[in-house]
Parts: C-alpha cells; sequence; structure tokens
C-alpha cells in the first residue's frame, strides 16, 4: 500500500511539472504585444495628416497595446521598457532629434520599424538598403492582390537598391521615371516603409509589413456588419435582411445601439425581439458604443451600470452580445476603457468621426480579439485582382449602413450576394462578455449564456403595444372636477346660443330698414 500511495504521489507531481511550463505559455500568450509608437510631427495640414491614427488603427486590429509619444515629449529610458518600437518621420524639415532619444536609440537592440522620411543610418546599414529622394510625382502602389494608381506623392525617398536578404513587400512604380521600387522590405527585426498616408492603399498596405514584424502567425478574415440599429430603426427591415442572407449562406455582424432606460417599454420588447430574431438567423450581435454628447457629468459611475443593465437585459432576453463596436479614441480614455469597455475581451474598431475624450491616456487597452473595419464603398478605389477578394492581413469587418429604405436594402443585398468573397462567422471566433449578473460567451459557432445555449426564435413574437408611460395619481376629486367642467361647458354653450340669438336678431332689424329705406325713395 505504501509502495501504491508513493508510486501516485510521483504521478501527479510528474504531471504537475509537466503542465506548469504549459500554463506559463498559456499566460505570456494571452499577454498583449507592447509596442512604442514615437513620431515627428502629427502633419496638420498636408496629405500625411491622420497617418498616426490609421496607424494606430492598424496595429490595434492585431491585439497590440500601444503607447503613442511624440520625440519632443520623449523621456530617457523609454526605449528599454519596449521591445518593438516604430519611429514615424513625417516632417522633412525636423532633422534633430532630442538628445535623450538619439543616445537611447543608439544602444536599443528591439525590433524597429521605421516610416517616412530620414532613415537612420542604423537602419539602413542593418536592412542593406540605398535610398533616393524625388521630388513631386504620381505613383502605382501594388500589393498582394490590390493596386491603386496615380496616387500623388512629394519628396518621397524610393528604395533603389536592396542588399541581402531584406525581404520586399508590394511595388511602387513611379509615372515620371517608370522606376520600379519596393513598397517595404523587413529583415528579422528591422523594417522599412517610405510611404504611408491614411485613405489610400498604403493605410492598408503597412499591415502587410506589420503583421510580420509583429510575428502574428493566425490566419485573417472578412466579415460583414450592418450599423447603426437603434430601437426605432426599421425592426421589420431588419428582420427582412436577416432572412435573405440567411438564405444566401452570409453570416452577418449587426452593432447595435444600447438602451439605458426604459426598458420596460413595448417598444424595447420590440426592439430586443428582433435582436433574438437575428441571432436566430446566423446573426451575431455587437454592443455599440453609445453616442457621447457631452464629457461633463456629475457621476462618473453612470457609464459602467449603464452598459451593464443593457447587457443584463440582453442576457435575460436570450441573446448573447459578442463585443462592443467602437470608436479608436475610446481605447485611448481610461474612463471609456474602465467603465464601458471592461465587460468585453473583443471590439470592432470604427475610424474617428468626433473625438469626445475625458480621461485620455497615451496607451492604449488591448482585446483578445480585435476587427478592423472598412466602409465597403472604399474598395471601389482599389484595383483587384480576381473575383474571389483577398483577405486583408488583419480582420476586417465591411461595414454597410442599415438600409432603411427598399432602394437601399435591394442595393445592399445585390452588391452581397453578387460578390465571390466568403464572409467568416463571427461566432467561430473565441469571444466573453461578462458582468456581475451574466456571462455571455462563444466557442467555435456555439452561443452559451451562463452555461446555457439560447433559444433561437424560428418567428417575432408579437408585443402588446398596450402600455400605461405614466402612472396615474389618486382620484379623490375626480367626481367634483367633472361636475364643475360639465356646468362650464353648459354655461358656455348657453352664452353661444344667446350670442346666436343676437346676431339673428340684429341681422334682421338691419335688413328690414335697409327695405323701408328704398321703399321711402
Amino acid at each position: 500500500m505504501a509502495g501504491t500511495t508513493t508510486w501516485k504521489l510521483w504521478m501527479v507531481t510528474l504531471c504537475l511539472l509537466l503542465l506548469l511550463p504549459y500554463g506559463f505559455v498559456q499566460r505570456a500568450y494571452a499577454e498583449p504585444a507592447r509596442v512604442l509608437v514615437v513620431y515627428d510631427s502629427l502633419a496638420l495640414g498636408t496629405p500625411k495628416e491622420g497617418n498616426i491614427e490609421a496607424l494606430k488603427r492598424v496595429l490595434a486590429s492585431f491585439g497590440v497595446e500601444v503607447t503613442v509619444t511624440s520625440f519632443d515629449r520623449y523621456k530617457q529610458g523609454t526605449l528599454d521598457k519596449y521591445q518593438q518600437v516604430i519611429g514615424v518621420r513625417n516632417a522633412d524639415d525636423l532633422t534633430e532629434l532630442k538628445a535623450e532619444y538619439r543616445n537611447d536609440f543608439a544602444s536599443y537592440q528591439g525590433a524597429y520599424l521605421h516610416i517616412g522620411s530620414q532613415l537612420p543610418d542604423k537602419t539602413r546599414q542593418a536592412l542593406g538598403l540605398q535610398v533616393e529622394e524625388r521630388s513631386r510625382d504620381t505613383i502605382r502602389l501594388s500589393i498582394g492582390s490590390y493596386a491603386q494608381s496615380a496616387i500623388p506623392v512629394n519628396r518621397m525617398p524610393y528604395i533603389v537598391q536592396t542588399e541581402g536578404t531584406a525581404f520586399a513587400y508590394g511595388t511602387l512604380v513611379s509615372d515620371s521615371s517608370h522606376a520600379v521600387s519596393p513598397y517595404g522590405v523587413m529583415r528579422e527585426r528591422m523594417a522599412y516603409v517610405p510611404y504611408f498616408e491614411k485613405g489610400n492603399l498604403s493605410e492598408l498596405a503597412i499591415a502587410y509589413i506589420v503583421k510580420d514584424w509583429l510575428g502574428v502567425k493566425r490566419q485573417s478574415q472578412n466579415y460583414v456588419l450592418f450599423k447603426p440599429v437603434y430601437p426605432f430603426s426599421n425592426l421589420e427591415q431588419m428582420q427582412r435582411l436577416a432572412d435573405r442572407l440567411y438564405e444566401s449562406g452570409i453570416p452577418f455582424i449587426v452593432s447595435a445601439m444600447p438602451v439605458f432606460s426604459n426598458t420596460d417599454y413595448p417598444a424595447m420588447k420590440r426592439y430586443l425581439e428582433a435582436l433574438k430574431y437575428v441571432q436566430s438567423r446566423n446573426g451575431s450581435i455587437l454592443v455599440n458604443a453609445p453616442v457621447v454628447a457631452s464629457t461633463i457629468s456629475q457621476d462618473i459611475t453612470t457609464l459602467s451600470d449603464q452598459m451593464a443593465s443593457f447587457i443584463n437585459a440582453l442576457a435575460e432576453y436570450g441573446i448573447a452580445p459578442l463585443g462592443i463596436g467602437a470608436e479608436m479614441y475610446w481605447t485611448y480614455d481610461q474612463h471609456y476603457t474602465a467603465r464601458g469597455m471592461s465587460y468585453f475581451d473583443s471590439i470592432v474598431t470604427f475610424p474617428n468621426e468626433r473625438i469626445m475624450h475625458r480621461a485620455q491616456t497615451d496607451t492604449s487597452k488591448a482585446f483578445s480579439s480585435s476587427v478592423y473595419t472598412l466602409k465597403a464603398g472604399e474598395l471601389n478605389k482599389f484595383e483587384q485582382q480576381g473575383k474571389v477578394r483577398e483577405p486583408f492581413p488583419m480582420d476586417t469587418a465591411l461595414v454597410y449602413d442599415f438600409p432603411e429604405d427598399g432602394k437601399q436594402f435591394e442595393q445592399t443585398l445585390q452588391a452581397l450576394t453578387s460578390d465571390w468573397t466568403t464572409y467568416a462567422d463571427y461566432k467561430m471566433a473565441a469571444h466573453t462578455v461578462r458582468t456581475g449578473a451574466n456571462e455571455a460567451v462563444s466557442r467555435q459557432g456555439q452561443l452559451q449564456i451562463n452555461g446555457q445555449t439560447p433559444v433561437l426564435n424560428k418567428a417575432v413574437k408579437a408585443v402588446d403595444s398596450q402600455h400605461v408611460y405614466i402612472q396615474e395619481g389618486p382620484k379623490a376629486f375626480a367626481a367634483v372636477f367633472t361636475l364643475q367642467n360639465n356646468i362650464f361647458i353648459a354655461l358656455i354653450l348657453l352664452t353661444l346660443l344667446i350670442f346666436a340669438g343676437f346676431l339673428i336678431i340684429g341681422h334682421r332689424l338691419y335688413r328690414r330698414k335697409y327695405t323701408n329705406q328704398e321703399r321711402s325713395l
């Protein structure tokens, strides 16, 4: 017996030793990569304006925690805290950098990606490059199966020669000289992209390099997303849309605006019924970030309670929200990340439209699942090889406005059903939304709410519109007020009759007087 017990103890110990490293690997994998972005200028008023924002959104799509600072605000020793650094040089006239940064960069041994002009000698030598700057020109950019022509550039550095084993990405063709150069290059931990602007193909092209530079191996997916959907949207139209997409075999995502009050009203019940029906037709539900009307509020905890109440309302109705859809600036705000986004581990990131910071920070919140977004019409700017759209390096959702009228409805369906692109089901990825009262998860296409599979609606249930919106008060004097009202009505009617009688009598007297005068003449 003693020998058997000893043998069992040895087996348990061995299993623990074998599983311990696996636990460390899992924990290390779960921690997001940390990237420092240092820039010289936001390039306001130039074609490069907005490229820092675009870069932050691309990095977010790979689940990266990003810290952004300028060279002017750089503090000595910062580079030592990061294994991956991106330097962005937008201003050709800002050649001199702070001594603290220059000294730290000279000894920096981590991965480095340079974007723009003024490529450091250290990086140039590591990549084996020769770079030549040219004046005004137009170029054709090609990468993957996408291309865009007639892109204007000014004082852009071209990679004219590479030595050694640097890997080239895409091509740039000069319209004036017809010279061909790579869009970007990478060797081991060093990479260089000479041109990057928001709004053209370079905004997507840089993702090809960033993905390899970060070491991301997972396969990317294309999604379809509709936004925004409100309780007062055309819910019958949404049900028809869900049916048509389901029949066409196209999974989709709906970004639903939250409701923070009056959740017992019939309008809210109809909203929940419609969302539940969408879920049953292979649709996935996101909670859209609420519209920020003002950053002034006395109670800073309100957002947290409101978001939790809406998530709980969805879960208790059998709807499993799988993430949050928000403009990118939300991830750079301590208030929004702590109070509004802490329930989610998945995000679909939209471009900033109206920035309303409350507690801005230089470091973003990273999510285990993050999807980049493109408006569906933006792809029309690019030339495409073949009928099937090649997935971009990051998970990407094509965003369609929710069709409110019949014409837009048919146009949207025609665009989706005639496209050869295969769209993925958002539920196939792992997502978790958790409040203190409820938990909604998806794993391999299976939804669960608090460990139970939700019941799918085969049809939308009718909701009784009879609802007492304002509670009636006590009616102790109702009879007295009713009698008083009846008396006033009777007096008014009597007065009107008397007044009408006077008018008739006066009219007859005047007519008789006029007739007598005619006879006397």
